[in-house]
């Protein structure tokens, strides 16, 4: 046997080998393998998206959100150089919220530099309308101006959402002269909800009679349960204008149901709405 006939003899065996234990591969892949199930967060079996369409369940088709709005904001005097910032926030979408955002308030001089920040985490609801507040800013003559920002969140589904029912009743509002403040606010808020909740968030904001704010402020209340009344006591120790509208006090009890996961199913990404203006805009 000539020298080319044993290297053309030892590659013909070296195929045969190859073939051989690549059917081998091949036939043990398919027995042991797991087979496709419609859980597998693989886009397999025929699937329209990952683990819906053909053989599974219908895929859900993608949202339309709309943007949330910043529909007001004000720069409330606290004291001497201080100011609370207030941001009222709207969200169009009835069945979508969102767990939790960071915000940030950037004040801001004539040149547009930022010269202070207040940072914070907050959340939405479905077709919410609420007030967000920043508190005892030390701002100069010509800072008095900000930008409200909103960081980066995912949009979530409410597939069953029951509103949390807080009553509110028993305002209470006048100007002390006993030397242990200058105003305090006292309401009753009622958990009429079908669950207990952990804590519920009051916020009440104060305005004169052409609806300007002149003065707000947040308190707490933890572990109220259902049924249960507290009353909820709001003080201010730095003059206002004594020229309110006394029927136009608000107060915004807030309760986050984000807490149980039983009510969402998650869309969007989290580069969706950077940050917001007065019109709700980039």
């Amino acid at each position: 046997m000539t020298s080319g006939e044993r290297v053309l003899k030892r590659t013909v065996i070296i195929i045969v080998y190859l073939v051989v234990f690549g059917l081998l591969g091949t036939a043990a892949y398919y027995i042991f393998r797991t087979p496709p199930t419609c859980s597998d967060k693989i886009k397999n079996q025929g699937e329209e998206e990952v683990d819906c369409g053909g053989p599974c369940t219908k895929c859900e088709p993608i949202p339309v959100i709309e943007n949330m709005k910043v529909v007001q904001k004000f720069l409330v005097p606290s004291g001497p150089g201080k100011y609370d910032a207030l941001v009222k926030i709207e969200n169009p979408n009835p069945q979508f919220g969102v767990a939790s955002f960071d915000y940030s308030f950037d004040f801001i001089d004539g040149s547009g530099a930022v010269v202070l920040k207040k940072e914070g985490t907050n959340f939405v609801l479905p077709a919410e309308t609420k007030d967000i507040l920043a508190f005892n800013a030390e701002l100069s003559e010509n800072s008095k101006n900000f930008e409200f920002r909103i960081k980066s969140f995912k949009w979530q589904k409410f597939s069953e959402y029951e509103e949390p029912n807080i009553a509110v009743y028993g305002k209470e509002f006048n100007f002390t002269s006993d030397g242990s403040g200058f105003a305090q606010l006292k309401v009753k808020i009622q958990n009429r909800s079908g669950y207990d909740f952990r804590k519920i968030t009051t916020k009440a904001i104060i305005k004169d009679k052409s609806g300007v704010p002149v003065a707000v402020n947040q308190t707490f209340n933890n572990d109220i349960k259902v049924n249960e009344e507290r009353e909820v006591i709001f003080k201010w120790s730095e003059s206002f204008s004594q020229d309110i509208d006394m029927q136009n006090i608000e107060i915004e009890p807030e309760v986050d149901v984000f807490s149980s996961e039983n009510f969402m199913k998650k869309f969007g990404t989290s580069e969706q709405y950077e940050s917001y203006n007065i019109n709700g805009q980039k």
